[in-house]
């Protein structure tokens, strides 16, 4: 019995091991991925220790294709250098997959192709003859922009049908727009817009927004009429990436009826609204006559400033400042900057300090007023440094307030803010 019992326990402590063992290697932290970060091209390029063009047009093909990759396609711009990819690629010897990532590279970048155009074009062609889509693509846009090959409009939409009919967005993209304006072929509105539907909500709204900005150039009333229910539909298609065409509607001279009805289309989408929308919406409110569209717009500003945004602040300090803006409406508009000061955004501590110093909207406080400067000018902002110094510098006989007001200047002023340097040379010369 007593040998029955230590052969269990033996089992037991066994089993407990292993899963103790098993339980480690479970809760060992799995380690998270670096993420790499770069300035610039540049700055990838030797932290990847690629060497320089010269040197990179004589790696072998694979590695000039994988660098070449990154040059024309990092979804970064500022990490790419188009001339360096290009000049990889066209380093023979070449390939199948040299071409379709050339085609992506004009696409994608502006290009300077010189005396090599035509061996450029005859390869896309014949890629693009087999099949590839952003090679039809890309040998219509060199024909439609015309650089270093002239220019033919007629050319390039039939490249650009090509490659709609088969499915390039890049293809339908400009298919669409040469109808819309008559570039290479009858102008069809109608039919741009079939071209269009192709094309998912979101990037359907942006190709609205372009044809709406480029047919409205001509002032005839049908092509306003036009741009004006495109710009709408663009809203619609997607709310969230409405202050493109909002923008365009709001800030031209569309019909009031018109920029009416994207404001209803904005006011629709409540707190989700694009916050671009929003604020051009209140800035066009802003400069319409009565307390009505002012108030709606001091409202808006409110929201976005609590949200941090540094135009909003902008206005509501002009809204502190306002004669037509009744006393209740500036207290709000003070309790939103204070909002936006609490949540650490500088520009709403400096507008809220010049606002207590100056007594523009509310009670004059030099002690508020110097709060929120040292709010602003701890979080390195040179304006509000130079402000608090010359404030404690003018508003006391501390000796220890001359000394930090003297640093406050001398941080402005190593932070490049022109009016402390003068303001220490002053003090330097008495």
């Amino acid at each position: 019995m007593k040998a029955i019992l230590r052969i269990s326990l033996t089992a037991l402590m066994t089993t407990a091991t292993i899963m103790t063992a098993e339980a480690a290697k479970i809760a060992k932290p799995t380690p998270r991925p670096v993420i790499e970060t770069y300035a610039n091209w540049e700055e990838l390029r030797i932290a990847k220790r690629w060497p320089e063009v010269d040197a990179a047009v004589k790696l072998p093909l694979p590695k000039r294709l994988l660098i070449a990759t990154a040059a024309l396609t990092a979804p970064d711009r500022r990490l790419r250098d188009p001339n360096y990819g290009f000049a990889l690629l066209l380093a023979g010897p070449t390939s199948r997959d040299a071409t379709r990532l050339l085609a992506k590279g004009v696409l994608m970048n502006d290009y300077v192709f010189g005396e090599r155009t035509p061996a450029v074009l005859r390869s896309l062609a014949a890629e693009a003859m087999r099949g590839c889509k952003s090679c039809v693509a890309a040998y219509g846009l060199i024909q439609y922009a015309g650089l270093d090959v002239p220019q033919n409009d007629a050319v390039a939409y039939k490249w650009y049908r090509w490659a709609a009919v088969v499915g390039n967005a890049k293809g339908i993209e400009a298919t669409s727009l040469a109808l819309a304006e008559g570039r290479g072929t009858r102008k069809n509105l109608p039919e741009a817009k079939k071209w269009a539907a192709r094309l998912e909500p979101a990037r359907r709204a942006k190709l609205y927004t372009e044809i709406a900005k480029r047919i409205v150039l001509s002032k005839t009333p049908e092509d306003v009429a036009a741009s004006s229910e495109l710009l709408l539909q663009s809203m619609a298609l997607n709310p969230l990436d409405a202050g493109r065409p909002a923008k365009q509607l709001l800030n031209l001279d569309y019909p009031q009826s018109t920029q009416d009805e994207a404001m209803a289309a904005i006011r629709a989408q409540g707190r989700a609204a694009d916050p671009n929308a929003l604020k051009i919406m209140a800035q066009v409110l802003w400069k319409r006559d009565g307390p009505e569209a002012v108030n709606e717009a001091i409202s808006i500003f409110q929201t976005l400033a609590e949200r941090g945004n540094a135009d909003a602040i902008d206005y509501l300090s002009k809204a502190l400042a306002r004669s037509d803006v009744d006393k209740s409406r500036k207290d709000l508009i003070v309790a939103s900057l204070q909002s936006a000061a609490a949540s650490g955004y500088v520009s709403a501590s400096k507008v809220l300090g010049n606002a207590y110093y100056y007594g523009t909207g509310v009670t004059a406080s030099l002690e508020a007023a110097q709060t929120y400067r040292e709010s602003a000018a701890k979080q390195n902002d040179p304006e509000a440094q130079y402000l608090l110094g010359m404030m404690m510098l003018q508003s006391t006989d501390k000796p220890q307030d001359e000394v930090t007001g003297r640093q406050w200047l001398e941080k402005s002023a190593a932070g490049g803010y022109p009016l402390a340097r003068a303001a220490l040379e002053k003090l330097s010369s008495n």
